[in-house]
């Protein structure tokens, strides 16, 4: 089985907040994620780690305007 991360709540409700809204469009522009991964974030389900690092290293550059 693949590398799993699992993200606290407090955690998904940052991920959550920084979504202008939770639409297909935001989580695949924002973090590069489709609805069935936001849906595991959501339920605090377990998602693989490079998908984990793909989110964080997206928001970065989101959050720094590149």
């Amino acid at each position: 089985m693949s590398d799993t991360v699992v993200i606290s709540a407090e955690r998904f409700e940052t991920l959550k907040n920084a979504l202008p809204a939770i639409t297909r469009e935001h989580l695949t522009r924002i973090y590069g994620i489709s609805e069935t991964t936001w849906t595991k974030l959501r339920r605090g389900e377990p998602i693989k780690r490079n998908t984990w690092e793909r989110m964080q290293a997206r928001l970065a550059r989101v959050s720094c305007g590149a």
